[in-house]
C-alpha cells in the first residue's frame, strides 16, 4: 500500500493510465487473483466503461465488447451508487443480484469483488477483482486495503483528467486568440496585399497598351513585367508570413535570432502601424545573442504585445504616437524582449490582475491575449512582466534564454 500510494502521487499525468494497468497486475499477483479492471463514468449521464484491464495469462479475458451496463445493469448500478458487491462463491451471489449470477455461469469468475471508485467526494468509476479456477474469501481487512487501493487509483484519474482540462483550455486560449488578433488584423493585411496587386494591375495595363502600339518603348515595357513579378513575389510573401503564423503548428525549439523574427512581425504589421499612423521602431541591441525558442510561438508573444500597443495608442488617441520594440541582454544566460507604447498606461486596479484570464482593457478585448502570451514565455523558461513609462504609456518586456551549447543539448533532449 506504501509503494502504491507513493506511486500514484508522483507519476505524471500523461503516464497514469499505463501505471494503473501496472499496479492490478501487482495486486493480483500479490494476492493470487486471475483478473481485475477499471472502470470510469465521465458523468452521470455517460456511460460506464472499461478503461484499464488486467488479466493473468492463460485465463479468460474480458467478453469482447464489453458493456457493464448491458450485461450487469443492476450490479453496475449498485457499485456506482457506492457500495461494494462482494462474493466468494457464486452461490453467495444476493438474489435481487440476477444479472450477475448470469454474467457468472456464462463468463466466470468463482469468486469476484467489485468496489465503488471515490474521488473528490463522488464515484466516477469502480474495481472489479476476480478469481476463476477456485473460490476466494474477502476478509474485511484485505476489503479494505482494496478500496483504499482504488481511492488511490481514483486520485490519480481525476488528477490526470483535471490537468489535461487545463492543457484543453490552455490550447482553446492560444487559438482564440490567434483568431482574434486575426481579426484584429484582416483590415491592415488586406491593404497591405491590395497595394502589389494594384501595382501589378498597373503595370500589365501599361505593357498591354504598349504592345497595342507595337511596343515603341521595350525597355520601358520590360521594366513593367519586372515591377510586375517583383509585386508577386512580395505578395506570395505576405501570404507565406499570415499561414505560418495561423496554421496547426507543431512545437519546435531551437536555437534562433531574436532580431530576425522580430523583423517578420514588423513586415507583418506595417500595414497596420500606418493606418493608425504610428511610428514603429525596432532597436536590437548589437549584444544580444540567439536565443532557444519556437519560432512560430515567439513571434505570437511580440505579435500580441505590438497589437496591444497599438490599441493603447488609438484608444488613448495620445499626440505621441509610438510604438519601440527592443532586444537587448537582460542578465547572464538571458536576452529580454520589451514592447514599449506612449498609451494612457495601465490602471491600477487592473495592473495587479492583468495577466488573469478574461481581464482586458480594451473596449472589446477578450481578456486572453496576455495570458496566452505569459503561458508562451513561461514554456520557454522565460517571464512575462509589465512596467509603467516615466512619461507615458506602458511597456511590457519577456525574457528568453540564450542559445549557448548547454543550452541548445539540454533542449533538444528535452
Amino acid at each position: 500500500m506504501g509503494e502504491l500510494s507513493a506511486a500514484m502521487a508522483r507519476v505524471p499525468a500523461d503516464e497514469v493510465d499505463r501505471e494503473i494497468e501496472l499496479w492490478l497486475g501487482k495486486i493480483c499477483r500479490a494476492l493470487n487473483l486471475d483478473r481485475s479492471a477499471v472502470y470510469e463514468r465521465d458523468s452521470p449521464d455517460d456511460r460506464v466503461r472499461a478503461t484499464h484491464t488486467w488479466v493473468r495469462p492463460n485465463f479468460p479475458p474480458f467478453p469482447r465488447d464489453y458493456d457493464p451496463e448491458k450485461l450487469i445493469q443492476q450490479s453496475t448500478n449498485l457499485v456506482m451508487s457506492g457500495k461494494m458487491l462482494v462474493f466468494a462463491r457464486p452461490s453467495e451471489i444476493p438474489a435481487e443480484n440476477q444479472d450477475t449470477r448470469r454474467f457468472v455461469e456464462k463468463y466466470g469468475p468463482k469468486a469476484s469483488a467489485a468496489i465503488p471508485m471515490w474521488a473528490g467526494g463522488r464515484v466516477i468509476g469502480a474495481a472489479t477483482f476476480g478469481k476463476f479456477r477456485t473460490t476466494r474469501a474477502w476478509p474485511q481487512e484485505l476489503l479494505d486495503n482494496l478500496a483504499l487501493s482504488v481511492r488511490l487509483f481514483g486520485s490519480a484519474i481525476e488528477r490526470k483528467q483535471s490537468e489535461m482540462a487545463i492543457r484543453a483550455v490552455r490550447t482553446e486560449l492560444r487559438v482564440a486568440s490567434r483568431r482574434n488578433v486575426m481579426s484584429e488584423l484582416v483590415a491592415s493585411l488586406s491593404h497591405e496585399i491590395n497595394q502589389p496587386l494594384g501595382a501589378i494591375l498597373s503595370n500589365l495595363g501599361g505593357v498591354a497598351r504598349l504592345l497595342s502600339q507595337g511596343n515603341p518603348q521595350p525597355a520601358m515595357a520590360l521594366e513593367a513585367v519586372n515591377s510586375a513579378i517583383d509585386d508577386t513575389k512580395r505578395t506570395a510573401e505576405i501570404v507565406r508570413r499570415i499561414r505560418s503564423m495561423f496554421k496547426h503548428h507543431v512545437e519546435h525549439k531551437t536555437a534562433l535570432g531574436i532580431g530576425t523574427l522580430i523583423d517578420e512581425v514588423v513586415k507583418l504589421t506595417t500595414g497596420e502601424a500606418a493606418l493608425r499612423k504610428i511610428a514603429l521602431q525596432v532597436e536590437v541591441s548589437p549584444a544580444a545573442q540567439r536565443v532557444i525558442g519556437d519560432s512560430i510561438q515567439l513571434q505570437q508573444c511580440v505579435l500580441n504585445l505590438v497589437m496591444n500597443a497599438f490599441d493603447a495608442i488609438a484608444e488613448a488617441n495620445s499626440a505621441r504616437r509610438a510604438v519601440i520594440v527592443k532586444v537587448a541582454p537582460e542578465k547572464t544566460g538571458w536576452v529580454g524582449v520589451s514592447v514599449s507604447d506612449s498609451g494612457a498606461g495601465i490602471a491600477p486596479a487592473v495592473a495587479s490582475r492583468l495577466f488573469e484570464p478574461f481581464v482586458t482593457t480594451k473596449k472589446d478585448g477578450m481578456g486572453l491575449g496576455l495570458l496566452v502570451t505569459r503561458s508562451i514565455v513561461e514554456g520557454h523558461g522565460g517571464r512575462l512582466w509589465a512596467t509603467p513609462n516615466p512619461d507615458q504609456g506602458t511597456t511590457f518586456t519577456f525574457t528568453l534564454p540564450v542559445a549557448d551549447r548547454k543550452r541548445v543539448g539540454a533542449s533538444r533532449r528535452a
